[in-house]
Parts: C-alpha cells; structure tokens; sequence
C-alpha cells in the first residue's frame, strides 16, 4: 500500500453467511483495518496493528467491505486471505451428524493453518532479502576497509623510506 491510501475490498452476504479475514504486514509494519456493515458503519476496528484475524456471521444481506489504512509515510506490504460465504458453506448449521461438524471444523482450522504458513513463508522471503542485502553491504564494507589499510600502509612504507632516504640513511 502506498503512503497515506486506503484500500477497501467487498463481499456480497446473505443473512446468517459467514466470513473470515486473516493478514499480516511485512514486518509487522502498523495499519488500520476496519469491517463495514451494508450502511458503510464500522463492525470491528482493529487500529495500529501489524497483523490480526476476525470472523463475523452476517445479519443483514447486502454489500459488506473491510478496509486496510496506511497512516504511514512509507509502503507497506499487506498480505490478507479472505474467506468468503462460498468458501466457508461447511460452517452453515445444516443437519449433520457430530462428526461431520467436526470434520468440518478440522477442514476451517486447516485452511487457517495454510494461510498462516503462506504468511510465515512471505516472511521467510523478506527476511533472506534482507539479510542478503546486509550480508553483501558488511562484504563490500570490509573490501573498502581492507583497500583502505593497505593503502594507509603503502603510503606509510612510502612516506618512512623518502625521510631516511633525505637524510641518507637508506
């Protein structure tokens, strides 16, 4: 996300639809995200966070939006993973025995895993971005060093050799 952009993204529900929403900021980078109801008001809020998950069940049908809100002077990177009412029909209260509930539930607990993991790899890839950069700024840091001494020496070795060689000791 740009510096000072909000960004806002829609799902259609029905009444008694469920959604969930997942994200994270690289570098747990601080934004704004807040749920709206079809009338545009806020149902959850969550300011100045870094990463965070809710789960709502709908109670009016019609247009609901959640927004992300970048304060900062700076981009930031959101990765968010939407669970929308097609997605999560396994946790509509239809007639089913105990252990198909359950299954159900292991297969919700499992999506949130994976998305936790892409996150987690996300996180992987900005951290080894980093840690090369630096890695190759302390290389090329210590090759300018190394350069420098022996310049410093060689203008030394230089410098002691013209004194003896005018007082003709050398």
């Amino acid at each position: 996300m740009f510096p000072n952009t909000q960004e806002c993204y829609f799902e259609r529900m029905k009444t008694g639809d469920h959604f969930s929403i997942t994200f994270e900021t690289a570098g747990k980078l601080p934004i704004d995200f807040v749920i709206n109801d079809v009338n545009r008001n806020p149902i959850y809020s969550m300011p100045h966070t870094g990463e965070g998950s809710y789960n709502y069940v709908s109670t009016v049908e019609g247009r609901y939006s959640y927004c992300f809100k970048n304060n900062a002077p700076h981009e930031i990177v959101v990765n968010f993973n939407p669970h929308g009412p097609e997605e999560e029909t396994f946790l509509a209260g239809h007639d089913a025995s105990p252990a198909e509930n359950e299954v159900r539930k292991l297969s919700h607990n499992i999506e949130e895993i994976k998305d936790h993991f892409n996150f987690m790899l996300f996180r992987n890839e900005v951290h080894e971005h980093s840690v090369s950069d630096t890695q190759k700024k302390m290389f090329n840091w210590a090759i300018l060093q190394t350069l420098a001494l022996a310049g410093a020496c060689g203008w030394q070795i230089y410098y002691v050799r013209s004194l003896f060689k005018i007082r003709g000791v050398v």
